[in-house]
């Protein structure tokens, strides 16, 4: 039986887990979620890291599930740099030795972070890759509002395949985006110091993402690693039943460094 804990970084819901009959812990691996999603993109893989040693902390940004509420102004103009800086909090609390993840934007911010406070390892998943690859979109987003998609969009290109039931509550538990932090990663004006990052690199991604994100192997390469491509899931592969296996491969894969 797992042990769920929540802990407060700042105000930042952090979900902890622990598999209390491991015998070797191998350290922390923090998670972090893309936009409009918290904590909970991260719940069924949780178990997998815990099983295999390592202890997950899945978080959330504010405004997210579960962390604390800014205001609608200041929440308009949050910028990518902002999450870092939240994400830097949470590493702080973790302690030496933290290995990162992160799901699509949560992965450009993992790597902002990690040019600031090098992790023990860093794993993108369908990830933002730096700018340098270029704009995703051609058009921003309004800046008055913030960014939500419909049931139709998050199908459409967030998933595989995920029964209808799963979905109603990806829907409900999703939280509208601030279009600064959207635009700030889809304008390809945020680049990365990648040879800054000389921790290992693991870069993970559906063969055919139908989402706007770089494609996996641009971002492969600009890392001189070769990117895992995993067939029959989509973007937010953590959440459907064929990307579970891709937790232990990534697991497996830490435990290698860390032997």
């Amino acid at each position: 039986m797992l042990e769920w804990t929540d802990l407060d970084v700042d105000g930042l819901l952090v979900r902890r887990a622990r598999d209390p009959a491991v015998v070797q812990e191998r350290g922390c691996v923090v998670l972090v979620p893309g936009s409009l999603h918290g904590w909970w993109a991260f719940e069924r893989w949780m178990p997998v890291f815990a099983r295999a040693g390592w202890t997950p902390l899945s978080m959330s940004f504010p405004n997210h599930t579960g962390s604390r509420t800014v205001a609608t102004g200041e929440y308009l103009s949050l910028t990518p740099a902002d999450y870092a800086a939240d994400l830097l909090a949470v590493l702080d609390r973790a302690g030496p030795g933290t290995a990162l993840l992160g799901h699509s934007m949560g992965g450009l911010v993992a790597q902002l972070a990690a040019q600031q406070s090098p992790p023990s390892a860093l794993v993108l998943v369908s990830a933002v890759g730096p700018g340098q690859l270029g704009a995703m979109r051609a058009a921003p987003y309004p800046i008055d509002r913030p960014v939500m998609v419909s049931r139709d969009q998050a199908r459409e290109q967030w998933f595989h395949h995920l029964p209808e039931a799963a979905l109603d509550t990806v829907m409900g538990r999703l939280r509208p985006e601030s279009p600064a932090v959207v635009n700030a990663y889809s304008d390809g004006s945020i680049h990365i110091d990648t040879g800054s990052i000389t921790c290992p690199v693991l870069v993970v991604g559906p063969e055919n993402d139908r989402s706007p994100v770089h494609d996996v192997r641009r971002i492969a390469e600009l890392y001189g690693v070769t990117p895992v491509l995993v067939p029959g899931v989509g973007h937010d592969m953590m959440l459907e039943d064929a990307g579970q296996h891709t937790a232990c491969a990534i697991a497996e894969w830490l435990n290698g460094y860390a032997e």
